[in-house]
């Protein structure tokens, strides 16, 4: 009976915790605070790449890393974030105006990435390597607006 028992739990509980993380990590990363600015319900149209990577938070120090889970598109001077579906529970889909994004160069140790902040909510930054962030500037057709690290 405690057999039956347990493996009837577990799935619930496995995807009960899952849910809990997702929203935690959602939190934590700055995500759902973005999605009530730039939430996109739109049909996603344009130029996309999938299995890309990005980290996002508030600090160096608490970044939530997308790994490898994110379709990035470039639609009409809108950078669209999209998770996973399973990472992707309560997170919204972001279409973030290129014109609201400011960039910045940062090396650290032997990495060196591009921090993007968005003028909505520029305490929360999103590093993604330098090849995409040159991928985003030539399918939107213009520079991302630049500034100083320093400046951040």
């Amino acid at each position: 009976m405690t057999v039956v028992l347990a493996l009837t739990l577990f799935p619930v509980a496995f995807i009960a915790m899952w849910c809990g993380v997702i929203w935690l990590l959602g939190r934590v990363s700055g995500w759902q605070r973005l999605g009530q600015h730039y939430a996109y319900h739109g049909e996603i149209r344009g130029v996309s790449r999938g299995f890309q990577s990005a980290m996002m938070g508030y600090s160096r120090w608490r970044l939530v890393r997308y790994r490898a889970c994110l379709g990035v598109t470039v639609d009409s001077g809108l950078l669209i974030l999209k998770p996973w579906f399973i990472f992707g529970l309560f997170q919204p889909v972001l279409g973030i105006p290129l014109d609201d994004l400011v960039r910045a160069e940062r090396t650290f140790l032997f990495w060196k990435f591009c921090e993007l902040r968005t003028l909505r909510e520029p305490g929360i930054m999103i590093l993604v390597s330098q090849r995409l962030a040159r991928w985003i500037e030539s399918q939107a057709g213009s520079p991302i607006g630049s500034a100083q690290a320093s400046e951040f």
